[in-house]
């Protein structure tokens, strides 16, 4: 069966798993877009009010804002595969929706070059222009904070941003319209800073963090977690992400004497602060953010050796691994890389989010009661056991906790791939 077929098929099996929802068959009317005719008269159909815009009888459309150029341009690949796994969908007759019919999901992406200043303008021209019905896999925090008040306003779903920040919980109590992929990064940082005390006792840190709401949430968490215990953090350098390296704020860290580098670079930015770690000689125990985590494009790059160690949290299977074939999910994965050699790289990290965001827009789509972005919404923060081909753990959602993964692992790279620790972190 190809990647298409076959994840398509496992996803619609899997997505039954929704709690608190009991999909009933809707008339097609009733689902109908603005547009849609009626089959016996001229006009619209009785029910079209009743469908929100970018909803049709034959096609939903959705957004994303994302960097296609600049430093974080890796991350594209989120979207490009989110719209290549669409695409596959819609080849084979669209997705089948709650209703019985089958409708395209149609992807439109805009660079932002991870400015959220731009990610707030496309996302007016998504809504406003576009006609999306929803957005979904929008990159940073930034951004998602840029859009809420936006999309709170507009009623539009911003589904799984790419962001676990803190955040986002603060604005889902006034701003229940946007969601995040990542691990919640309070979350992460405890579940590492666990680690760490366990690991490394009377460890010295100094962390290297972006200068925005992003890094300093992350400085503030690690310092509230380690409160308490014999781990301190002694040394701190910013960054700006109009920056042209982070060398210098590395140079000043190592010179701290710290034992524990908590890096929390992104994209070309952790490659830099790795490959300089590794000229100083600075032997320190690195541990990097989930966003960073991707061996192929930004651990590996730095060089022989400079990632040796390396500690981060895991919420997806390691596809740079190639003893789990034969696991189900991950040959699916390798299957519809194969099937997409010019979009998708099987062994990019943001690739792998893209097809995991898929996932989850997909079983969403499909389990949503009616045509309206409140539905959507309901059905994204509804799963119950829910399973994807590249998580290790089953995802379960509530209104409550605007993230997707509540259990996370911690991982360490060993040059190659990522090796598994023992047990689990889970949301309290």
């Amino acid at each position: 069966m190809s990647a298409r077929n076959r994840t398509t098929s496992r996803s619609r099996l899997l997505s039954l798993g929704l709690a608190g929802l009991t999909v009933t068959a809707l008339a097609v009317s009733g689902c109908a877009g603005r547009e849609a005719e009626a089959p016996d008269a001229g006009g619209p159909s009785a029910d079209v009010a009743q469908c929100d815009p970018g909803f049709t009888d034959t096609e939903v459309k959705i957004g994303n804002s994302i960097p296609l150029a600049g430093a974080a341009a890796a991350y594209g690949a989120i979207a490009q595969t989110m719209k290549a796994y669409f695409d596959d969908i819609n080849a084979d007759g669209g997705l089948e929706f709650a209703d019985g019919a089958k409708r395209d999901v149609t992807i439109t992406i805009i660079d932002d070059g991870y400015d959220p200043a731009k990610t707030a303008a496309n996302v007016r021209t998504l809504v406003e222009q576009e006609q999306v019905f929803a957005l979904a896999g929008v990159l940073g925090t930034g951004a998602a904070i840029s859009v809420a008040p936006y999309v709170e306003e507009q009623g539009v779903p911003n589904l799984f941003t790419g962001t676990g920040s803190d955040a986002i919980l603060t604005l889902h109590e006034g701003d229940p319209w946007t969601t995040g992929f990542m691990p919640q990064y309070g979350f992460e940082v405890k579940a590492l800073a666990e680690y760490i005390v366990a690991e490394h006792p009377g460890a010295k840190a100094a962390i290297l963090y972006q200068n925005d709401d992003f890094g300093e949430s992350i400085r503030a968490g690690f310092e509230k977690a380690f409160e308490g215990t014999d781990v301190e953090i002694i040394a701190a350098e910013s960054y700006e992400l109009t920056s042209a390296s982070v060398d210098s704020q590395v140079t000043s860290l190592a010179a701290s004497g710290a034992d524990v580098f908590l890096d929390w670079a992104v994209g070309a930015f952790a490659t830099q602060s790795l490959k300089k770690k590794l000229e100083l000689g600075w032997d320190a125990t690195t541990v990097i953010n989930a966003p960073a985590a991707d061996a192929t494009f930004f651990l590996k790059p730095a060089g022989p050796g400079a990632a040796d160690g390396v500690v981060s949290v895991a919420y997806t299977k390691d596809i740079t691994d190639p003893s789990l074939a034969g696991d189900a999910g991950f040959d699916a994965w390798t299957e519809f890389a194969a099937a997409h050699p010019d979009e998708v790289n099987a062994l990019s990290a943001p690739a792998a989010a893209g097809y995991q965001t898929a996932q989850l827009l997909e079983a969403a789509l499909q389990q949503m009661e009616g045509c309206t972005r409140q539905a959507l919404l309901e059905a994204a923060n509804s799963f119950d056991g829910l399973e994807l081909d590249l998580a290790p753990v089953s995802v379960s959602t509530a209104p409550d906790y605007p993230y997707v993964f509540r259990e996370i692992g911690v991982q360490v790279f060993n040059g190659e791939n990522w090796d598994l620790t023992e047990g689990t972190y889970t949301v309290d």
